[in-house]
């Protein structure tokens, strides 16, 4: 239950394309305000800023000594660290765009500074929050598929822009944009760590200059295999941006999940494009709610800092197997 009066929460940066869904999702929830937005590139921010009508400041350090007592930050993945450091230091909680960061020195200073500066830190897995990923979560406690033995999960989308294409800012390409969401949603499964990865790699559709392919082979310690297929494989007139798929099969069953399964196809013959509409939500909004309440009364959050930290782990693990061809043990980013 959030306060009487509406807690405050900024949002530092546009740069992610998620910046806009978050900050609607948060517009939208009763017991919050959006105290501001932060944003270095001056046009996009005030635009942001009059949409919401919200205040707007070029540095984030200004958004910073407000009263705003959470951000939720959708800077480049280079900045993730910087930024949710500094805004520790002020008090600030923080909600940080996945994944979490781009190397296990970054990762290990932004859970450090949160814990030294007693703040929630949350990374941002909408997934956790998705109706149909919770209902698969609920039918495995309840143990209608029996033990899990192996999972096979697919995160496909279409190729970003800008930043997200420089390996400076964003830390890698398809793997590093799309393995961390279902590393996460299968470590939340089985309830076990992760043990080895083994990954091939490459720049096999989109000639940009960055692996848009990956098959991602993880083992976890209690003996679940599972693949993740991190491709940027969707083309510019696939009819819809997002799709997660996970195959779970267990000792008494099969489950087979589609995070975004319903869906309404529209035809539009003036722009020439067949889209798929996705109507069961997407989990923004129930993770800005999340948020909304850790700012609140301080509560641990469902997706924590350490969570995004171990999806990290097989990410970082997938590089060095495609660049070796080897098999590699996940080095555990230490988080005491």
């Amino acid at each position: 239950m959030l306060r009487s009066r509406k807690v405050k929460i900024g949002v530092i940066s546009f740069e992610h394309m998620h910046g806009l869904s978050y900050a609607r999702a948060l517009s939208s929830i009763e017991g919050a305000e959006l105290a501001g937005i932060a944003d270095a590139d001056e046009d996009r921010g005030r635009r942001m800023a009059a949409v919401f009508n919200t205040e707007y400041y070029r540095d984030y350090h200004d958004l910073l000594d407000t009263e705003a007592e959470g951000v939720i930050i959708c800077t480049n993945n280079k900045q993730h660290r910087e930024v949710a450091v500094a805004a520790a230091s002020c008090g600030k909680h923080v909600l940080v765009e996945k994944p979490f960061a781009v190397s296990a020195a970054d990762a290990y200073e932004m859970v450090k500074a949160a814990t030294v500066h007693h703040i929630r830190l949350m990374n941002a897995f909408p997934m956790r929050f998705n109706q149909n990923v919770l209902e698969a979560k609920r039918l495995i406690e309840e143990g209608s598929i029996g033990e899990i033995l192996c999972m096979t999960g697919i995160n496909h989308g279409k190729i970003p822009s800008g930043w997200f294409l420089d390996p400076s800012l964003s830390g890698g390409g398809a793997i590093m944009d799309h393995t961390v969401h279902l590393a996460d949603v299968m470590r939340w499964f089985t309830g076990s760590e992760y043990r080895s990865v083994y990954c091939e790699s490459g720049e096999l559709i989109h000639n940009k200059g960055i692996e848009d392919c990956g098959i991602v082979n993880v083992q976890f310690e209690n003996g679940v295999f599972a693949t993740i297929d991190c491709s940027w494989a969707h083309h510019r007139n696939y009819p819809i941006w997002p799709q997660v798929d996970v195959e779970i099969v267990g000792t008494k069953g099969v489950l087979n999940l589609k995070a975004f399964g319903q869906v309404e196809r529209i035809y539009d013959t003036e722009a020439g494009i067949i889209e798929d509409a996705v109507w069961s939500g997407s989990g923004d909004e129930g993770m800005i709610a999340e948020f909304a309440e850790v700012c609140s009364t301080g509560k641990a959050p469902v997706a924590s800092g350490e969570d995004g930290a171990k999806a990290l782990e097989v990410a970082l693990a997938a590089y060095e197997s495609s660049r070796t061809h080897r098999l590699q043990t996940v080095r555990h980013i230490c988080l005491a």
